[in-house]
């Protein structure tokens, strides 16, 4: 059994990430997923979360805007994500802009406004904040 998960991550602009990994954290449709090498086939869809990859006891911390996971029967893992963020990416300024505008779309009850939208918006802002201290 291989020791490593090959991990292939891939955004609407191509291919964001090609790596073996030891470790993958990451919230799914349905449960947060621990994954480790050898983990049984499994295509879910995911959330707008924190993705953690770990590589020689070295973590980084993501970022995601929901996605699709794909652990293919040779154990590797394709990631179609919406969009992804390395913590050390993040505009934090940017994002509480975004935070703030978000609440103020909801706060506003203007028949204009697209409200699944703005939770999109308010969820993803608040993913980005919250990997502030990673």
């Amino acid at each position: 059994m291989n020791k490593f998960i090959h991990l292939d991550i891939y955004t609407p602009t191509g291919k964001y990430l090609s790596t073996d990994v030891d470790f993958i954290k990451v919230t799914s449709s349905v449960a947060v997923l621990g994954i480790l090498p050898g983990h049984a086939p499994l295509v879910t869809t995911l959330e707008i979360c924190k993705l953690t990859l770990k590589s020689n006891s070295i973590e980084n911390v993501y970022a995601i805007g929901g996605g699709v996971l794909n652990i293919k029967k040779d154990r590797s893992v394709v990631m179609l994500l919406n969009s992804i963020e390395r913590s050390d990416e993040i505009d934090f300024n940017r994002a509480h802009e975004a935070k703030t505008r978000a609440e103020d779309r909801l706060n506003n009850h203007d028949e204009e406004i697209d409200v699944t939208r703005a939770k999109a918006a308010l969820s993803r802002a608040l993913n980005r904040l919250s990997l502030k201290d990673e």
